[in-house]
């Protein structure tokens, strides 16, 4: 997690599930545990960076999408 003193964000950043225990409910979890944590030391706005795979989950937990991101690779 990175808080960001002097204002209302914090920011969830990093985080996923290994293949054999996806589907059993840890990454919602571990989401809304950091969210009570953030809201716990007064911040009104968690930021995530996540892939499309965990939208559903986020979704669920009361997160609106604000704006996407279209990732690139570089090969030169």
């Amino acid at each position: 997690m990175e808080f960001r003193p002097g204002t209302d964000f914090a920011g969830l950043w990093g985080g996923g599930t290994a293949p054999q225990w996806r589907g059993k409910g840890i990454y919602r979890a571990t989401v809304a545990h950091r969210a009570r944590i953030a809201v716990e030391r007064g911040y009104r706005y968690l930021q995530v960076d996540a892939s499309d795979d965990s939208r559903p989950i986020l979704d669920r937990l009361g997160f609106t999408t604000l704006c996407t991101t279209t990732p690139y690779v570089y090969r030169p």
